[in-house]
């Protein structure tokens, strides 16, 4: 009758985010950020950095991985935004939200893709070329610098 939600907060853990576009569950372009800021700020509040700079190989795979199922099972076609708690190699899901977030501009000039024409090609039912896309097989990450938002 009254429901509670009781969270847990974990100490020491970092915020890492997929802004992505998928198309009947997949996943056409990603962008993994990561937090500045150690876990607990609001993301609409965090400082953003492309491409993460303290996370395991480890635990991005498992961020990729479960980016995949979450567009597979919910079969998205289109914009959606995927907030991650990572410590160390353990990787929890916070929340999907299936629209485009407010670092899709962010994600989408430091890697030079428009997420925003994809989502929109994806959801008029227009065709998309993947080949040059950052998918989740083929990401797009800087190396010569680090974006900051």
């Amino acid at each position: 009758e009254h429901p509670v939600v009781i969270t847990k907060f974990i100490r020491g853990a970092r915020e890492v985010e997929v802004d992505a576009v998928a198309k009947a569950g997949k996943v056409l372009v990603h962008a993994i950020t990561e937090h500045v800021e150690d876990a607990g700020v609001h993301s609409g509040d965090a400082t953003l950095m492309l491409p993460t700079q303290t996370i395991s190989q480890g635990a991005l795979e498992k961020v990729k991985t479960a980016t995949r199922k979450i567009a597979k099972a919910f079969e998205i076609s289109g914009p959606f935004n995927t907030q991650f708690l990572v410590k160390g190699n353990d990787v929890m899901v916070i929340e999907c939200n299936l629209r485009a977030s407010r670092s899709f501009p962010f994600v989408s000039k430091t890697i030079g893709v428009d997420f925003i024409n994809v989502a929109t090609r994806v959801m008029v039912g227009e065709p998309v070329n993947e080949s040059q896309l950052p998918t989740l097989e083929n990401p797009i990450i800087p190396v010569d610098y680090v974006g900051i938002k």
